[in-house]
């Protein structure tokens, strides 16, 4: 067997230790094993260029390191995902790493368990699973929220999660697991409904951070901006894809009054710039005075139920941090808003608009609204095999096809770079 692990350790510890015997111990079995440090990797955060799928197909140009990483995942039988758990999700390095395997899958749709999906890029993809060192927080609730968010990461990878546990499981039934090419992956999770939120207590501001790699380019400071003039109070935007400014980001939450961060939706969670800046508020946790916050995720998936997912974490995010939990604004489609005319996005803006205003009069979130952004919330199965033949034509892929034969690579857009088996 071919076996990745993408090791998501920040730095050295007993973490290495254990995943070094996990090696040591598939080596003795016969098996090859790429150990990737990711540390030591110069890996660059995903900015939402999507380069690697309208310039060129399936390649992360600006970042030759993430070449070398997704060629030892695409070519593995089986890919070990690894990290410590920080503030109750796999580290950030990890999820660095996760969102620059996008140039493994497609920019197509097709439809996949009644949901839309990416199409594959490539034939096969390898068995997947997943192993965390908890910290000192860690309970079993951070558990099952990380474990389903993985499994939908790996559904959209074309793949499934195969197992979910932590370091405290002996190194031999861990390379028994990955071994055990019979093995089913983890029945999917049921989608978890909508969390809902306190009211907000009136304030004269609020503090909106922008979590978009896009910056003040992306969808997500569109979402922010209608919730800002919603509200109609005193606000200022922090832009979280300057992370030398993270000190800076870190004492204007300390210091807000209330909390939004908006952020798009990357492999089912949110993305390495985010997961940077929740990290770097860990001294904050059981500190008295955090701001009460609440959330945006939007996606570029047609529905609501992609995000519900990460919308837990968000909950229990608020409830490390001892912040009241405002509730999390969810929208489908998410990436059309910023080529949209403002009258296409009239009932979007219109709802934000009014979420704002609950905001202003110290109302918690109206959940008529909140379903009506996030509508569909999911198709009809009836649906389904009308869905699939709308993604089978041109129209469905216009939108990339237009930039693909803009770039002159549309003859390219199947290309698989880092095939060597198949």
């Amino acid at each position: 067997m071919k076996i990745t692990i993408l090791n998501g350790n920040p730095q050295e510890s007993s973490f290495d230790a254990y995943l070094n015997e996990i090696q040591d111990q598939l080596e003795d079995k016969g098996s090859q094993v790429t150990h990737i440090l990711l540390r030591e990797l110069p890996l660059k955060y995903c900015t939402g260029c999507w380069g690697c799928w309208v310039k060129t197909p399936g390649n992360c140009q600006a970042d030759s390191a993430s070449q070398e990483m997704d060629e030892a995942v695409i070519n593995a039988d089986f890919v070990l995902w690894a990290a410590p758990m920080k503030m109750g999700y796999p580290s950030e390095l990890l999820k660095m790493a996760m969102d620059k395997h996008l140039p493994l899958i497609h920019p197509y749709m097709e439809v996949d368990q009644f949901e839309a999906h990416h199409l594959k890029r490539y034939v096969r993809y390898p068995r997947l699973g997943l192993v965390v060192e908890k910290e000192a927080s860690t309970d079993d609730h951070d558990l099952q929220i990380t474990t389903q968010m993985f499994q939908r990461t790996a559904l959209n990878f074309k793949s499934g999660l195969y197992f979910s546990l932590t370091s405290e499981t002996p190194v031999s039934e861990l390379v028994e697991r990955i071994m055990e090419q019979s093995a089913k992956p983890l029945a999917m999770p049921t989608t978890p409904q909508p969390t809902k939120g306190t009211a907000l207590t009136p304030v004269e501001s609020i503090t909106f951070f922008n979590g978009s790699p896009r910056g003040e380019r992306g969808n997500s400071a569109i979402f922010l901006q209608k919730l800002a003039e919603g509200f109609g109070g005193e606000s200022k935007m922090v832009n979280l894809v300057n992370i030398n400014a993270t000190a800076e980001h870190v004492q204007a939450f300390r210091e807000a009054k209330a909390v939004w961060l908006a952020f798009p939706l990357y492999t089912d969670s949110m993305p390495g710039v985010v997961k940077h800046f929740i990290e770097a508020l860990e001294p904050l946790v059981g500190q008295n005075g955090n701001p009460p916050i609440g959330f945006i995720v939007q996606s570029g998936f047609p529905e609501g139920l992609h995000s519900r997912f990460v919308e837990r974490y968000l909950e229990k995010l608020a409830d490390r941090l001892g912040s009241a939990y405002l509730g999390t604004i969810v929208k489908g489609n998410g990436e059309g808003v910023r080529i949209m005319p403002d009258n296409m996005n009239k009932k979007l803006f219109d709802g934000l608009l009014s979420l704002g205003n609950n905001l202003a009069n110290g109302e918690p979130l109206n959940p008529a609204t909140l379903a009506s952004i996030a509508k569909p919330e999911s198709f009809p199965k009836v649906l389904a095999p009308v869905f699939k033949v709308f993604l089978k034509l041109p129209i469905a892929h216009s939108y990339f096809d237009g930039m693909l034969k803009k770039n002159g690579v549309y003859e390219k857009r199947f290309d698989r770079p880092f095939v060597k088996q198949e």
